[in-house]
């Protein structure tokens, strides 16, 4: 009785601490690109133009590594992908499509076949969480998250109110030197949600106070000309 006992308990464990399940369509049957630890992790995003949208879905802006598909016929001279070919999630033509190749995508050949090289691209593409997934830990969603868009589609570079929660660290000397930003926002997993602006927070905060402890920190979150997402930060705190 007692093992059945700590094994339902750990069931019980496992699933409160099952993350959120990011589909490359708002669509159950579609395929699972990531997930999310929580729901404070989610950046809204409006429903895409040639998207229908759904009361069960929500669309947000997903950062993640991905392991692609290019036609080796979309391969430049210097090993880079052509802008405007499409990324497959398998090598084939009718595969599911991920993403349309741009000129600055951080893209590195893992292996070449006959017909298509396989790929790890790092990127930022609109993902789906589904509502039903998320309502007993989030009961606000709808508050966050509409189910339709209430303006027009607008490009991923306006600004977005957001309060995120992660880890504060610093970006590393490479990342400094090409962004300008000493700070960035990460999951506990160490996986990047946004670097941080912080020019605009009050002089009583001393940032570097917060580094390495989580932290929920307000203000704009805006995509740079690279794709990176960039939180404008207003106020920082200590995450509860």
């Amino acid at each position: 009785m007692k093992i059945l006992a700590a094994t339902l308990a750990l069931a019980c464990c496992a699933l409160a601490y099952a993350g959120i399940p990011v589909h490359l369509s708002p669509a159950a049957d579609s395929p699972k690109i990531g997930e999310l630890e929580a729901l404070s992790l989610a950046v809204q995003a409006e429903w895409p133009d040639q998207v229908e949208p759904s009361d069960e879905w929500s669309p947000i802006y997903y950062r993640g590594v991905f392991e692609v598909y290019l036609d080796n016929n979309d391969i430049t001279k210097d090993l880079s992908p052509k802008p405007g070919s499409i990324y497959y999630l398998e090598p084939a033509s009718d595969a599911p499509k991920l993403a349309v190749a741009t000129a600055k995508d951080k893209a590195d050949i893992l292996k070449v076949d006959t017909w298509f090289c396989k790929m790890q691209l790092e990127t930022i593409i609109v993902g789906y969480i589904p509502r039903n997934a998320t309502a007993s830990s989030a009961p606000d969603l709808d508050a966050n998250l509409p189910s339709q868009p209430t303006q027009a589609p607008v490009a991923t570079t306006q600004p977005i109110a957001r309060e995120l929660e992660g880890l504060l660290q610093k970006t590393g000397p490479i990342a400094k030197t090409r962004t300008g930003m000493s700070y960035k926002l990460t999951d506990r997993a160490g996986k990047q949600l946004a670097l941080l602006d912080h020019s605009a927070l009050p002089e009583r905060i001393r940032i570097g106070e917060y580094l390495g402890q989580p932290v929920q920190i307000s203000g704009t979150l805006q995509q740079d000309e690279t794709g990176t997402l960039v939180l404008h930060a207003k106020s920082l705190r200590k995450a509860n």
